[in-house]
């Protein structure tokens, strides 16, 4: 994964309580802790799904606690 990947954003959102309120009906196919999710998440910048280790010209890097 290179350090620019989209985990690392600050755009990217995984957390997968956070996937379920902002994708309506996810929860009625299967919930947003889903194996076959792995570490996908949402671009909250460009409001769709995208993997991990994607990556766009828009990185910005996230604050970590």
């Amino acid at each position: 994964m290179t350090d620019a990947a989209c985990a690392r954003c600050a755009h990217f959102e995984d957390d997968p309580a956070a996937l379920e309120r902002a994708i309506e009906g996810l929860t009625s196919l299967s919930s947003g802790h889903g194996a076959t999710r792995a570490r996908d998440g949402l671009c909250t910048l460009h409001d769709r799904l995208t993997g991990a280790h994607g990556a766009c010209g828009d990185y910005r890097a996230a604050q970590r606690d």
